[in-house]
């Protein structure tokens, strides 16, 4: 691990009194995944030492200040009355600015917000927006960096213009896909044919993700993904090892132990439910079995990739190699990783010698100096 983190463990000394706000739930299809990983984020933090305030986003976007226990988020259970405090109000002003809500939601003023919210409406750059408008620091990447890391087909555009290698792939509108799936099929074919996999370009947990081993199958799951963005990515199949680095930091980020992610026998492809809800149907080794040649090209690759979309505080960035030729590409870059018990990303510093309540500690440290070093001079 290239780790220079243990000069930061100093500040973690106040973090008695400090106050982390955790948002957890949201407005999007990886709502069940927040909820494990706001879970262990919320044990690693009290473990630090934190005084922790939990708030919760309903599916229906109700921002909810949450008093139960802790289990009670891992498990779906904490949107019930009992476990739920109404604070909502305005300011003595007479009007409500965005830090006067989350602060009226929160019953007192956060010093650092955690978002553990996953897929769009959440990571995407819609709450980070919110977010800046509080004034208040906050863990993870800032607006432009969570819009582009979710933005498959954008932020594929600036690693290929970063000397990253990345797979080919075709976006396809809604529109086009209803009045043009002849001619999608006949590019299809042309550029790459099958097998190949049809996702979301928005999204994430491979929610909305299908391999078409043929074009029997390749319509109907084109108008399937299609149903959860307005973009489809249609992308080549690669027979590849799946391999996934964790970054952590701002403007000289450090870098995990690669991990490999390992299917067993039978699993055609990391979806969903084999990441979340199929024991036993994939592992991770970590440190992944590399070569150093490639295993420097990768760490290489991540810092390119973390850096080109002005990523902060963290990220996982994904790879392929390619079986047949051991070629590296860049899949896909993360900008809040799952922290469930499964997830690479804690697990990746764990083995690399961060335990889960110093990760989290970082992190926060990370979000305060960001925002520290990234104020502006004010204009009246």
């Amino acid at each position: 691990m290239e780790d220079s983190s243990s000069k930061k463990t100093g500040r973690n000394k106040a973090a008695g009194k400090t106050k982390v706000c955790v948002l957890f739930g949201g407005v999007s299809t990886e709502y069940l995944i927040s909820l494990r990983s706001a879970y262990n984020v919320i044990c690693s933090l009290r473990k630090a030492g934190y005084q922790v305030i939990r708030v919760g986003i309903k599916p229906d976007g109700r921002w909810m200040l949450f008093a139960g226990e802790d289990e009670d988020i891992r498990d779906d259970k904490w949107a019930v009355q009992d476990n739920l405090l109404q604070t909502v109000g305005s300011s003595q002003s007479g009007g409500t600015s965005v830090r006067d809500f989350i602060v009226s939601v929160a019953g007192e003023v956060p010093d650092v917000i955690f978002p553990v919210i996953h897929g769009i409406n959440c990571e995407d750059g819609t709450v980070q927006g919110l977010l800046e408008l509080s004034g208040i620091p906050y863990v993870g990447c800032n607006v432009a960096a969570s819009a582009l890391g979710m933005d498959k087909w954008l932020s594929r555009r600036l690693f290929k213009a970063a000397g990253i290698p990345v797979c080919r792939s075709i976006p396809v509108t809604r529109e086009r896909i209803l009045n043009d799936m002849p001619a999608i099929i006949r590019e299809v074919k042309r550029k790459f044919g099958y097998p190949c996999f049809i996702k979301p370009n928005n999204g994430g947990s491979s929610v909305g993700t299908f391999r078409a081993d043929s074009a029997d199958d390749f319509e109907k799951h084109l108008t399937e993904a299609s149903g959860y963005d307005h973009i489809t990515l249609i992308e080549e199949w690669i027979p590849a090892r799946e391999i996934e680095i964790a970054v952590l930091g701002n403007d000289e980020p450090l870098l995990s132990f690669p991990g490999e992610i390992l299917t067993a026998q039978g699993v055609a492809y990391y979806d969903y439910r084999t990441k979340y809800f199929d024991a036993g149907a994939a592992s991770v080794c970590i440190p992944a079995r590399l070569i150093p040649d490639t295993e420097n090209k990768i760490r290489k690759y991540a810092i390119k990739a973390y850096k080109a979309l002005g990523c902060s505080g963290m990220a996982r960035v994904d790879f392929f190699i390619d079986t047949r030729n051991d070629r590296i590409l860049l899949n896909e870059i993360n900008t809040i990783p799952g922290f469930t018990s499964i997830s690479l990303y804690p697990k990746a510093w764990e083995a690399s010698g961060v335990s889960g309540d110093r990760l989290v500690a970082l992190l926060c440290d990370y979000a305060i100096e960001y925002k520290e070093s990234r104020k502006r001079t004010e204009i009246l």
